[in-house]
């Protein structure tokens, strides 16, 4: 299933930003003893304590929580967004800033933004077995919704007439909402982990100079030497490096990476999140759906 974009990923041009005024230092800080039933949201609490919440200028900003991501993020609320936000909506969009901003990487990477979506799912579940009539009911409406939405489009694929004719591609436009895109990807979770984070590679507006972990792992593991001589990025769609050819993009988004230790930091930060993570996950979701009656 092939999925195509929504919800932005982190930006590092977002609006100018101010310190947050006292409505919004409020309204923060209800937020945050909301979400604070789930373990997980205590523990992105914690560990993002240290970044730094200001107040988007620009009422045009697109989303009502985000975050301007890279070594030094920061959380964005944009209060002339917040009264059209919801309270389910607004404390998922919370969970995902935290999540990006705890792992604090250099440039956007693949595993970092399935690993923290997978925080926010566990987030979710937490949070709605704690509140199964509120939040758990809103969570358990978007799996139901979403989960029609995805065995209509599986239902309507056409399957090749011999191994070699064409066949067409089931596409499926990620939803907007923060709690609804939450629905989907749990929804996916509980069929196949896989096609989860699938969603999140192909839903995913990745900008320029992105990258997979694994791809930085193995170009550094092979041609750290190469990258390390290296006096300024290539150019280009090819880069050569010992006799042979890799991507350019790739290449350009190692090199400022070289010598700084933070692709280890961040293998480390991630953890086993696909595996020991993933295993985790799943009496969290056995927990939420035992929590109460669903629909």
């Amino acid at each position: 299933m092939l999925i195509a974009a929504a919800l932005a990923l982190p930006c590092s041009a977002l609006s100018p930003e101010t310190s947050v005024d006292e409505a919004t230092a409020a309204w923060i800080a209800r937020l945050e003893e909301s979400v604070s039933a789930s373990a997980v949201a205590r523990s992105l609490l914690a560990g993002t304590r240290h970044v730094p919440r200001r107040q988007a200028r620009d009422a045009a900003s697109s989303d009502a929580i985000s975050v301007r991501a890279g070594s030094n993020p920061v959380i964005v609320v944009n209060p002339t967004r917040l009264p059209a936000t919801t309270p389910g909506e607004a404390e998922v969009l919370y969970m995902l800033a935290a999540a990006r901003a705890e792992l604090a990487f250099p440039l956007p990477v693949l595993e970092a933004e399935q690993a923290a979506w997978q925080k926010v799912l566990l987030f979710c579940v937490e949070r709605g077995a704690a509140d199964p009539r509120g939040f758990g009911a809103l969570l358990a409406q978007e799996v139901k919704t979403q989960s029609q939405r995805v065995a209509e489009l599986e239902r309507s694929s056409f399957q090749p007439s011999s191994p070699w004719a064409p066949t067409e591609i089931p596409v499926i436009r990620l939803p907007a909402g923060a709690l609804a895109r939450a629905g989907l990807f749990l929804h996916l979770v509980e069929s196949d982990p896989q096609r989860f984070y699938w969603a999140v590679e192909t839903g995913s507006p990745w900008p320029r100079g992105s990258a997979r972990l694994v791809e930085l792992e193995d170009v550094f593991a092979l041609r750290a030497k190469d990258i390390a001589a290296l006096t300024s990025p290539p150019q280009g769609p090819y880069a050569t490096l010992g006799g042979k050819r890799y991507p350019g993009a790739l290449i350009r988004a190692a090199y400022p990476l070289r010598a700084t230790g933070e692709v280890e930091r961040l293998r480390e930060a991630l953890q086993s999140y696909d595996s020991a993570g993933l295993k985790a996950l799943e009496p969290a979701i056995n927990r939420w759906r035992r929590s109460g009656p669903f629909p």
